[in-house]
């Protein structure tokens, strides 16, 4: 069969046959692949800038690709031929508490492997075998953007956690919702859009800060969820008022946090989701004391699982609904497997989702 193969911290992808018994099988779930998204993950890996990339145990090459819709060829238990399902991509280390519960993603050994990326053979490929409770149905009628389930599965669980972790607090407002709490999401690439989506979800007033001018469809996607734009070109001197949440969904450097810190209000968040691949930040004794004394709770963000995947599966159905002209530009367009080389090996202008079809 044909699958996209890397080797890790090398540069360069293919496309080209593989033997079945070559690569990992995970089930008995019979899966056909029908499209990949494309992540900045990927990019890194195809670059060989992605340090913990890993090939599975005795070879060097790895079939890459963590974001993907597939068909089941073969009915088991719930699941019947022709069902659409997204596959799970970080899978437990089989030890820990957490991960014999199902929650990978707060894995205690640091053995957890992930699908594309590390020790597990990804999903591009033409088919697999998987096991069912690692498969995710998605729902009729969003099968054109239901690849953006598993980016938005990952702050899904953001999302929650910093929700979760404010319960140290009185947090809703006087109407019971969060309609009276500032988000400021930094990043408005696919990450801060849908993230920003989901904040004004949970009725949090968002601004969205980049270093430059909002491109027109990001102009048109913040309008119509109702968030606001601050360019951040020149620093944040002009940014008004304090944040309850503030959202690192950029790559940007670690001055920018440095930065953005004194914008948080008493008992605010600071989620880090996204991370620089290189450089430092300083923080003197007089702002330790003050994050100390401001209660301000800062948490490192990453990965969903099963759970977070079915939540981000309902907001897609939802905003199909109520936002039908930002999720017609979520996807920027869609290449056969042929071209996938040439997508993977740079981010095209404007680009939020692009997708491999097989």
């Amino acid at each position: 069969m044909k699958a996209i193969v890397v080797k890790p911290s090398s540069k360069g992808v293919e496309v080209r046959d593989v033997n079945e018994k070559e690569v990992q099988n995970f089930g008995r779930v019979k899966v056909r692949i029908i499209e990949n998204g494309i992540c900045g993950t990927d990019r890194e890996i195809v670059q060989g800038k992605m340090t913990s990339a890993r090939a599975p145990q005795g070879r060097d090459w790895l079939v890459l690709g963590h974001e993907a819709l597939g068909v089941v060829e073969e009915p088991f238990g719930e699941f019947k031929v022709n069902d659409v399902v997204m596959p799970v991509n970080r899978r437990g280390c089989g030890k820990c508490n957490n991960c014999l519960m199902g929650r990978a993603d707060h894995c205690e050994t640091g053995e957890f492997v992930e699908a594309g990326i590390s020790d597990m053979d990804g999903f591009m490929r033409e088919y697999y075998y998987d096991d069912p409770k690692y498969l995710v149905k998605v729902p009729k009628g969003i099968e054109d953007i239901a690849i953006l389930a598993q980016p938005l599965s990952d702050l899904e669980k953001s999302v929650n956690e910093i929700i979760k972790v404010q319960e140290r607090v009185y947090w809703t407002c006087n109407d019971g919702t969060f309609s009276c709490r500032r988000a400021l999401v930094i990043g408005s690439g696919p990450i801060g859009i849908l993230v920003s989506m989901l904040l004004r979800s949970h009725s949090f007033q968002v601004i969205v800060a980049n270093r430059r001018e909002p491109t027109e469809i990001e102009d048109q996607i913040f309008q119509e969820i109702g968030a606001e734009y601050f360019n951040s070109a020149k620093g944040y001197t002009e940014l008004k008022g304090r944040f309850d949440v503030i959202f690192n969904a950029s790559t940007a450097p670690p001055t920018v946090i440095e930065d953005i810190i004194p914008f948080l209000n008493y008992n605010g968040v600071l989620g880090l989701f996204g991370f620089p691949p290189s450089g430092e930040m300083k923080l003197s004794f007089q702002e330790i004391q003050r994050l100390s004394l401001k209660g301000v709770a800062i948490l490192g963000l990453a990965n969903g699982q099963k759970p977070h995947f079915e939540e981000a599966m309902r907001h897609l159905s939802q905003w199909k609904i109520t936002w039908p002209k930002t999720t017609n530009k979520l996807i920027t367009r869609t290449v056969h497997v042929d071209e996938a080389p040439k997508v993977l090996s740079f981010k095209e202008e404007n680009e939020i989702k692009v997708k491999i079809r097989w």
